[in-house]
């Protein structure tokens, strides 16, 4: 994994969708699923930060499941 920024990921999710959208169902899943919401946690995410972490990437990536 890598660093990589939300609204990139929001949009692998989310294709069809403007980036602002995306990144707002994006956030909207990952509030929704509290071990994900527990591990960003230990991982020092914040709801503010523009780019994650690689751990937090993969983080979203295990719980949530890939993109494609």
């Amino acid at each position: 994994m890598k660093a990589i920024y939300i609204q990139e990921l929001a949009l692998q999710y989310f294709p069809n969708s403007t980036p602002r959208s995306a990144i707002t169902q994006l956030k909207r899943w990952i509030d929704l699923n509290t071990e994900l919401q527990a591990r960003l946690a230990e991982l020092h995410y914040c709801k503010r930060q523009r780019s994650l972490t690689p751990k937090q990437h993969e983080a979203i990536i295990y719980y949530l499941g890939s993109p494609d």
